[in-house]
């Protein structure tokens, strides 16, 4: 497949096999596309919002808290950031970052993964 893109399409070039295929079982070429695309897509998508979730479960059993409620208490609670670095190692900004990035990624990749099922 060849493709050819410009600001709002892209086309690609689909060997002749294929679309004999197609148009043999009475299947419009645009439709098989844009569905084969889709589906590709979702998993595409689905693997990586299920690889970031098992990034970001490993942060939540390492701190007892989802993302969102963890985030907040270190930022509002001056007593449990301290409880926390006692008994957890420290809690590296790195760490924060790359468990913001995963929880940041899945909302995300989650956003157009609705908008792609809602094309259908």
């Amino acid at each position: 497949m060849i493709w050819k893109e410009n600001m709002d399409t892209a086309s690609a070039i689909i060997r002749n096999n294929y679309s004999e295929v197609l148009y043999s079982f009475g299947k419009d070429l645009q439709s098989a596309v844009d569905t084969a695309l889709q589906k590709y897509l979702i998993d595409l998508i689905t693997s990586e919002i299920a690889r970031l979730r098992k990034r970001e479960l490993i942060f939540e059993a390492k701190f007892k808290f989802d993302y969102k409620s963890f985030s907040q208490r270190m930022a509002e609670d001056e007593e449990f950031v301290i409880d926390t670095e006692k008994n957890v190692s420290k809690v590296r900004e790195s760490d924060m970052a790359e468990w913001e990035f995963c929880h940041k990624g899945i909302d995300d990749w989650t956003k157009k993964l609705r908008n792609i099922l809602m094309m259908s």
